[in-house]
């Protein structure tokens, strides 16, 4: 179990690591924070506690969420956030393994996308606040504390088949292999002619392709691979110094931006408790 506090004048948040299920948790009240665009490996299954965010999935279509409401967001969907009101937002957000979470929705009879907009779910948010609370702490009650959430979550909307999002964001295969080729040198900037012409693509035609596909520019999402490798090799026990040697920032206090813009927290709130672990 990994567990630590941010906090500040107007923004607190705290981030948990379940152990054994890869699930990650974050308790947040943010007045000023703003997210920068990115996207996860995981599903961002987010409850609203008080006041309201936008979770826009797009500048041109914000998707606010209030009090009360539960919502996903699937693998790979760029997005961004923002509190909304002088109040801020207090909020519960649950990073789920895609497996996991597929897993759960079958056991349920639910589709994976039920939440792709926000769904009223009053009865969900205590067993979600209750999940977040013991993720920050050794508790055993966790497993059991999942399943109930599920329950509240999930058992409420069984039998719900809304359809997936089309999308064709991987028809094309120089796209395919050019997100691969950021995925896999995520260690080092790599140029826009180099990926450019790893995609057989003139860098304007790649551009443009790109951030229709996936939602994020070439460098915006090559910047959220490499903050994504900073997160886990902070989790493996890893220096704040080898981590940002290790993913190509040019010091500490550069990851720290970035890293604070996506995710929230600072890297410090991973790192400090990284070695500490429950079975």
């Amino acid at each position: 179990m990994k567990h630590d506090t941010h906090s500040g004048t107007h923004d607190h948040a705290q981030y948990g690591y379940v152990d054994g299920t890869g699930i990650e948790v974050l308790h947040a009240r943010f007045e000023r924070h703003r997210f920068a665009a990115h996207a996860h490996d995981t599903w961002a299954i987010g409850a609203v506690i008080r006041g309201a965010k936008n979770s826009m999935t797009s500048a041109r279509q914000p998707n606010i969420v209030s009090a009360g409401e539960v919502y996903a967001i699937p693998p790979h969907v760029a997005h961004a956030g923002m509190s909304i009101g002088e109040r801020g937002c207090e909020y519960v957000m649950l990073y789920v393994p895609d497996d996991e979470w597929r897993l759960q929705c079958d056991i349920h009879r639910v589709s994976p996308h039920a939440f792709s907009r926000p769904v009223p779910m009053h009865d969900a948010i205590a067993p979600f606040v209750q999940f977040a609370a013991l993720s920050m702490q050794a508790s055993p009650a966790l497993p059991d504390a999942w399943s109930q959430l599920c329950e509240a979550l999930l058992g409420a909307m069984s039998g719900h088949n809304a359809s997936a999002p089309s999308s064709n964001a991987l028809a094309d295969k120089r796209l395919h292999d050019a997100r691969a080729y950021l995925q896999a040198f995520s260690s080092r900037n790599v140029s826009l002619d180099e990926l450019a012409r790893e995609a057989s693509l003139s860098t304007s035609e790649l551009c443009r392709r790109f951030t229709a596909a996936f939602g994020l520019s070439p460098h915006r999402y090559q910047l959220v691979v490499r903050l994504k490798t900073a997160k886990h090799l902070l989790l493996d026990g890893l220096t704040l110094s080898d981590v940002a040697a290790a993913t190509g920032f040019a010091d500490q206090s550069h990851l720290g931006r970035h890293f604070k813009a996506m995710f929230g927290i600072t890297p410090g709130a991973v790192a400090r408790r990284s070695s500490a672990k429950t079975f």
